[in-house]
């Protein structure tokens, strides 16, 4: 599983190839809003990148993950560019994850708002190349390589309140981990500018999520699947038999206090498993 902290050593071994490829320019929100902050791109198939850039099978066949046919050139737009008021482009895709990345328009924008409405986010992790996502152990098809996905955590708020402002923000997913949030618009038409011309978007089957309560001794913990980015946010509370609540804690493993005679657990914010003691 994915552990998100994105603190690999570089092992990214692009190079500059010998195709001549065009360029065209993509532009964002920038510091003012106006959509007048544009940057060159590069157009060219992954396939022209090297074997970093091996892009897998669109998942499910869907369009929604076709080969990007465009690319920022990492090495030469300056990091420092404000793709939106309050993110810089090396915020969101950094050149030591690969060279050439993939930052949507619509992406920076919602996440703005999400920023605006809740307070200043840390992005952990924004776009990646397909050698750096399996470097770090994110699932095949993740979409933090097709520049539209971002693991933030929120410096002035709560990983709850960030999980219902992506949501309301139109995230196609939003998965809950202990110490950050993913959030993703997998569901919105992609950016021509690096996916060709506008395809109807479709709407991907949200991932299976499942779990359980396990004892060992005294001690609780509760394996989920699902989440294919870290382990969960697992939040306990316990029961006493006249069904009061005599403990909240949050935490991968959790030991009850003597007068509990139940336990439920929330799992990433998406189920709730109880166990009788």
């Amino acid at each position: 599983t994915d552990t998100d902290t994105d603190t690999d050593t570089d092992t990214d071994t692009d190079t500059d190839t010998d195709t001549d490829p065009g360029s065209t320019t993509v532009c964002y929100p920038g510091q003012n809003g106006a959509w007048t902050t544009c940057l060159d791109v590069v157009v060219t198939p992954p396939s022209s990148l090297g074997p970093d850039y091996g892009y897998p099978s669109p998942y499910q066949g869907s369009s929604q993950y076709r080969l990007p046919e465009a690319f920022l050139d990492l090495n030469d737009v300056d990091p420092a560019t404000k793709v939106a008021a309050n993110f810089r482009l090396d915020e969101l895709a950094e050149s030591w994850k690969g060279r050439w990345g993939i930052v949507q328009p619509h992406a920076v924008a919602r996440i703005q708002e999400v920023r605006g409405a809740l307070g200043s986010l840390q992005v952990n992790s924004g776009y990646r190349s397909p050698a750096y996502n399996a470097q770090v152990g994110g699932v095949t098809n993740s979409r933090h390589m097709f520049g539209d996905a971002f693991d933030m955590v929120p410096l002035n708020s709560t990983l709850t309140a960030l999980h219902d402002e992506c949501w309301s923000r139109g995230a196609g997913y939003v998965g809950v981990y202990s110490s950050f949030i993913h959030c993703d618009w997998r569901d919105d038409l992609l950016d021509p500018v690096f996916y060709g011309s506008a395809r109807a978007a479709w709407a991907e089957t949200w991932p299976d999520h499942d779990g359980y309560v396990e004892a060992q001794g005294i001690v609780l913990t509760a394996p989920a699947e699902g989440w294919d980015e870290g382990e969960p946010l697992r939040q306990w509370t316990a029961y006493n038999a006249a069904g009061d609540v005599v403990d909240e804690d949050v935490g991968d493993a959790y030991i009850p206090p003597t007068e509990a005679v139940r336990v439920e657990v929330v799992i990433g914010l998406w189920l709730t498993r109880s166990y009788d003691l």
